[in-house]
């Protein structure tokens, strides 16, 4: 369950120093001529959202949330649309309405607003070094696996198997996954791994002696005050819903695209498929039935507000008011390219690149239940886009056209 803030400290101290930190920036509201925006040019923002809504075969998502901030000033963070309009495939009569605190199931930006995030803090606190071997913490995997391979997906393991097809336990689960045979030799390219942050999440556990949730609850989101984050949330929040059920992964399973599924076992030999509207019930099969809703590669809960604050933590070369998480060099470090362009520790860069007025750089992550977000030190910006994309069901249309307009828009307002 997301925790309270009983017994945070008012002041935080350096990593390694024992000294008081410096106090960072935090997000206030201001207007676009003080974050250096043009005010016309942000309001077209409106514009990309408005034609991407709708509960129509052609929309993109029947609701979203949009936040701009820029040098810590936030001007714009705005709800459109509904959170969710249907039940289990049925028409509401009175749909509901999107908010700015509604809470979003982010799905893959788990792996950077969770996972991620915690292999900062032990890199920070020395308690794993990059280039350590996976084998260290989970005993058989060969030495060439190290944390820095699993973190950039050039660890040679599988894009994604339906791992709850033969186990339903966590620790169960993870015994899976370690026994799976290799996808590619390791460091053969970059292969976007589900399992490579599953593994992850166990590592963090078994270095910590903390469950993930546990772990990033206390020592990332509660010092930031982001008060709606976190995994298995309690039912007082205000829910983005998303599909129902598991049809897409389903379909993954019966027809082996885009990933071939190891084993005999197939749709039919599963007996759990949930059939229901999801509302605050994580989407991602593999977090849901086999991981019990807590999973490196998916499970986190969120909203665009607490989403910039992690992001404006970042930006900040790891600290938030009086509290600092991170030192510059482990944020420089995890936010740059590694093996390949576009792929940091864990997080994606150049998530700018192409899009005038906005240079080159950027880093954030994407979710697959259509949760997108990115920030660039260069030019002080945070953006989060948070839909519904799933929601009523398939087909989902793809965010892809959408989160390019709304860079483009961003770009056209930065006015230097």
């Amino acid at each position: 369950m997301l925790g309270t803030l009983g017994g945070l400290a008012a002041t935080v101290f350096a990593p390694g120093t024992g000294e008081a930190g410096p106090r960072f920036p935090t997000l206030r509201e201001g207007t676009p001529e003080q974050a250096g925006l043009d005010p016309d040019a942000l309001g077209a923002l409106d514009e990309v959202i408005a034609a991407g809504l709708g509960p129509g075969p052609e929309s993109t998502f029947p609701g979203a949330v949009l936040l701009v901030a820029r040098n810590g000033v936030l001007v714009k963070h705005t709800a459109y649309g509904h959170a969710r309009t249907h039940q289990d495939g049925t028409p509401l009569r009175k749909p509901v309405e999107m908010r700015q605190d509604t809470v979003f199931d982010l799905a893959s930006c788990t792996k950077v607003l969770a996972t991620t995030a915690a292999m900062m803090t032990l890199v920070e606190d020395g308690r794993i070094r990059l280039d350590d071997p996976l084998a260290r913490w989970l005993p058989g995997f060969p030495t060439g696996i190290t944390v820095r391979r699993l973190l950039t997906h050039t660890a040679g393991l599988w894009e994604w198997q339906p791992v709850y097809l033969w186990a339903t336990r966590p620790g169960a689960a993870i015994h899976y996954v370690s026994g799976l045979p290799p996808r590619y030799e390791i460091g053969a390219g970059r292969h976007y791994s589900d399992l490579g942050f599953m593994l992850l999440g166990e590592l963090v556990r078994r270095c910590t002696g903390l469950r993930l949730d546990e772990y990033v609850r206390v020592r990332i989101h509660r010092p930031l005050r982001m008060v709606a984050t976190g995994y298995r949330p309690p039912g007082r929040f205000r829910f983005a819903a998303t599909s129902n059920g598991n049809p897409f992964e389903r379909n993954m399973i019966a027809t082996g695209e885009p990933y071939p599924i190891l084993g005999d076992r197939g749709v039919d030999d599963f007996r759990c498929w949930r059939e229901h509207t999801l509302s605050g019930e994580v989407n991602d099969g593999n977090a849901a039935y086999a991981f019990r809703g807590v999973a490196g590669h998916a499970g986190l809960f969120g909203t665009a507000r607490d989403i910039a604050v992690f992001a404006q933590t970042m930006l900040n070369g790891g600290g938030y008011g009086t509290r600092r998480l991170f030192s510059q060099e482990v944020v420089a470090e995890f936010t740059s390219d590694q093996f390949e362009s576009g792929q940091g520790l864990g997080f994606w860069t150049h998530r700018f690149r192409g899009v005038p007025g906005l240079g080159d750089g950027g880093f954030g992550h994407a979710g697959f239940t259509g949760t997108e977000f990115a920030a660039d030190p260069e030019t002080g910006l945070v953006l989060v886009l948070l839909t519904n994309r799933q929601h009523p069901d398939q087909p989902y249309a793809g965010l892809g056209p959408t989160w390019l307009a709304v860079r483009q828009a961003l770009g056209r307002a930065v006015r230097g």
